[in-house]
């Protein structure tokens, strides 16, 4: 029995309901809000709170076992949530008092914090942005415009990144009902599609002392990082889809009763070259699964040694390094795969109504969240010069 298990003995009924139209909601641009909320009422979205605050303690190997989970029954649903995870560690980090009480409370609570980091000037993780604090006498007024919000739309909190000062990054929680602050779900893509990212505007909103969450100095080195886990969560994401890759072409092979005369099978479900395909097919999935897993367990002896009060820099590095090398080899074997299905069922693999595409489209959209080129090139750079994979940001 897994510990997710343990933790949330119902979470395989949770993923049927999830899943139940999930295909259909995709198709047609229908909002998993009914869905979402499902999974709040489960608990699961306090799953990595720590015992100390209050949460069931989970790992991120329990996380990234849900995320996979969550993610084969509706990758929508699963991506909304990722920046909702960034806020037990950012949580757990903060001094004892009023300040961590209040957030810890608000996550055992079910509340769902979205994200407002990325802008369109400038690169994302040059610590340069235009969303600013001015200072107020009784506090801060907070204005500018976000990018590719993920989350934000379905979200009760937003986390917004912006200048302190001329030096200081605050990442600051704002509930999404507070006057100044505009939501567009203005999200084109052609994939991962209804996961509520656009566009967050903030107008001269008011920000107290309380809703600071943390203030970082971008020169200041840093040994523990959320960067790993951040990306790591994407990687969980494909490993879900590829599950549903295999079992649609299960399904589709199965299914199919007309071959072509040159086959050399008469019966599509007892074809060897359509067989070999499907065991491929399992074997990238199970491949991908595993390789998050064991990223996973890295990033969770990571947070062993900050929570002991002696971060160690070295785990924190063969961290990252364990999620870079998950990206570079999940997303061009899983966009391989994605395509593979089609050779399962034929021409008539291509009907829309079937909407086998769904799964290339939303893995290609993911993998292009941070290019596997340069993650290769910096695996690379570290493994012949000993230079260090870069530290900051979303890289």
């Amino acid at each position: 029995m897994t510990d997710l298990v343990r933790l949330f003995p119902d979470s395989a009924d949770l993923m049927a309901r999830v899943s139940d139209g999930a295909a259909d909601r995709e198709r047609h641009c229908v909002d998993p809000y009914e869905q979402l909320e499902m999974v709040r009422k489960s608990g699961l979205t306090a799953l990595t709170l720590d015992e100390s605050l209050g949460g069931p303690g989970g790992t991120v190997v329990d996380l990234m076992t849900f995320v996979t989970d969550l993610a084969e029954a509706d990758p929508n649903v699963a991506h909304i949530l990722r920046s909702h995870y960034l806020q037990p560690q950012m949580v757990r980090r903060l001094p004892p008092g009023p300040v961590r009480d209040r957030w810890a409370a608000e996550i055992r609570a079910g509340q769902i914090f979205g994200n407002a980091t990325s802008e369109r000037d400038g690169a994302l993780g040059t610590a340069q942005y235009a969303t600013r604090l001015i200072p107020t006498g009784t506090g801060w007024k907070l204005s500018g415009a976000k990018y590719y919000s993920t989350g934000t739309a379905f979200a009760d909190w937003v986390m917004v990144v912006a200048h302190l000062d001329d030096r200081r990054i605050a990442r600051i929680n704002v509930p999404l009902d507070r006057p100044g602050v505009e939501v567009q779900d203005d999200w084109d893509g052609f994939g991962q599609h209804r996961t509520g990212t656009g566009t967050t505007t903030f107008t001269d909103v008011a920000v107290t002392e309380d809703d600071i969450v943390q203030v970082t100095d971008p020169d200041e080195r840093r040994v523990a990082s959320e960067v790993p886990l951040m990306q790591l969560y994407l990687q969980a994401l494909v490993a879900g889809i590829l599950r549903s890759v295999v079992t649609d072409a299960r399904d589709l092979l199965a299914g199919r009763t007309r071959t072509f005369d040159h086959a050399p099978s008469p019966t599509p479900a007892h074809d060897p070259v359509l067989l070999a395909t499907i065991g491929r097919l399992a074997s990238t999935a199970y491949a991908v699964e595993s390789m998050v897993l064991s990223a996973a367990a890295d990033i969770d002896e990571a947070y062993a040694s900050e929570r002991a009060g002696m971060p160690d820099p070295a785990l924190f590095a063969r961290a990252s390094r364990s999620a870079a090398l998950v990206q570079v080899h999940a997303g061009e074997a899983a966009l391989a795969a994605a395509t593979a299905l089609f050779d399962v069922g034929g021409a008539s693999a291509a009907s829309r109504a079937k909407n086998l595409d769904r799964h290339w489209r939303n893995i290609r959209t993911l993998t292009l969240h941070n290019p596997a080129s340069y993650k290769a090139i910096a695996i690379g750079d570290l493994l012949v010069n000993s230079a260090p994979l870069p530290a900051n940001g979303y890289f």
